[in-house]
């Protein structure tokens, strides 16, 4: 989702969306390289937090960074599993954390903003390069995916499966397009294919997990998307 310059070739899906699909402003708060976990602990979620005002929509989407486990170097994996599980350890700067599950974050995440008045929507990871290596599209989610849409039915929250929506965007695409947009590595997309993640988000909204969530401030742009389930 995360914005990123011109030289480095690279583009998150939250720069197109933010133009043009909706009648009302987005904002778009993403950090390349947060995790669930880390970006509560470096305070990314506080700060945004404080911003917020009754009956906004905040969009979560988090899951590319979460994976390593607790003691990963990258300091940003979490304790396997969705229920209250932590595992205490110790960062490289001396400093010790409480690490949870990932869906512990996203739970927390959904609660405080919940308590703030705002309406959360729950979007799982997008893929990483479906066609890696392979002749047939990869459509095969990873944990994350579940856990996303584990948590948001407990929350009762809408639930996006970006993922989803993306491999039915790319299965349509097929694999030389597709692969045209992932010009670095396997993760990050091209400014090309951060449009067409952005289009594969709107019509994952379309479906009945999202719960009709900002279907009233579609723009004609996004009423002409079809739904991918």
């Amino acid at each position: 989702m995360a914005s990123h310059s011109a030289s480095e070739g690279i583009q998150g899906w939250g720069v197109p969306v933010a133009s043009g699909y909706f009648t009302i402003p987005v904002v778009n708060r993403a950090r390349s390289g947060s995790s669930a976990r880390s970006w509560i602990r470096d305070g990314f979620w506080y700060n945004t937090k404080q911003l917020l005002k009754s009956g906004d929509y905040v969009i979560i989407e988090l899951g590319h960074n979460d994976g390593g486990g607790p003691t990963a170097t990258t300091e940003r994996g979490s304790v396997t599993g969705e229920g209250s599980e932590t595992q205490t350890v110790t960062l490289k700067n001396g400093t010790t954390e409480v690490v949870h599950t990932f869906s512990w974050y996203i739970g927390k995440m959904i609660d405080e903003a919940i308590a703030k008045g705002a309406h959360p929507i729950v979007s799982s990871q997008t893929p990483n390069n479906p066609y890696e290596n392979v002749s047939t599209i990869n459509s095969t989610p990873g944990r994350f995916e579940g856990y996303a849409k584990n948590i948001a039915a407990t929350k009762g929250v809408p639930f996006v499966s970006h993922f989803k929506s993306c491999i039915a965007v790319y299965s349509a695409l097929g694999k030389a397009t597709t692969e045209s947009y992932f010009p670095n590595d396997h993760t990050h997309t091209n400014a090309a294919g951060a449009a067409q993640v952005a289009k594969a988000f709107i019509g994952g909204l379309k479906c009945s997990s999202a719960q009709n969530a900002l279907k009233g401030y579609f723009t004609s742009t996004s009423t002409a998307i079809s739904a991918y389930c």
